[in-house]
């Protein structure tokens, strides 16, 4: 994914991982919440960390990002306000089992004037 600032680049991570688990169905989202994590040692590791997060709400909760505030993405961790929708098997069933969001190729770096960021999901 590829943003003008790390923030943009890191709610592309977040809308694509909804999107994933959606499976092309719609997703409507609820109002957007605050979701904070820490992170490190940098900000592929900030976003990893945010990405766990949001698996797990989806694994326990059934919630689907699908849509994503950023508020700051640092060498610390990350924070953003997301919006949520619940997961319908009518709708999401076609989405993909992600099984764990890994530090494995995980990149988060300028390139070119703007973000790239990169994770591998196991599947």
């Amino acid at each position: 994914m590829e943003g003008a600032t790390p923030e943009e680049a890191l709610a592309r991570l977040v809308l694509a991982l909804g999107a994933l688990l959606a499976g092309g169905g719609p997703a409507e989202p609820g109002p957007e919440v605050p979701v904070a994590c820490a992170g490190g040692p940098d900000r592929a590791g900030s976003a990893v960390a945010l990405l766990r997060e949001l698996l797990y709400r989806f694994a326990t909760s059934r919630l689907l990002p699908a849509s994503c505030t950023p508020a700051r993405i640092d060498d610390a961790g990350a924070e953003a306000a997301v919006g949520f929708a619940r997961w319908d098997p009518a709708l999401h069933g076609e989405g993909v089992d992600v099984k764990a969001v890994t530090w494995h190729g995980a990149r988060f770096e300028p390139a070119d004037g703007r973000w790239r960021a990169q994770v591998l999901l196991d599947v």
